[in-house]
């Protein structure tokens, strides 16, 4: 990936009028990395990083034992959590807007 510092500099180089081959071969990357950011075709990357609100928390902290499923697992268990959704009691909607059941294939609600 390209550092977000690199990314400005393209940018700024681009504004100036730089070609794209000698900004390429000034910055270390390739033709394509610089043309596709020249047309805004790639993301920076902490556009990648962004989640969706009311996205799940992340599990932290050290294995305990998941009064749900009983297994150990760094809380909030992830099982637990896919099963609620799966059962449709999910307490965030629209986190996961595809649900799927094995019996009956994927749908999509």
């Amino acid at each position: 990936m390209v550092p977000a510092w690199r990314v400005a500099e393209i940018r700024r180089l681009l504004a100036e009028g730089e070609s794209q081959r000698k900004i390429a071969a000034q910055i270390g990357v390739s033709r394509g990395t610089v043309g596709a950011i020249a047309l805004g075709r790639r993301p920076d990357r902490e556009d990648r990083r962004q989640t969706a609100p009311g996205d799940a928390a992340v599990p932290h902290g050290p294995p305990r034992r998941c009064p749900g499923c009983g297994g150990m697992v760094l809380m909030p268990c992830l099982l637990c959590r896919v099963r609620a959704l799966r059962d449709g009691g999910g307490s965030k909607p629209g986190l996961f807007p595809v649900r799927f059941d094995p019996r009956e294939g994927a749908d999509r609600s």
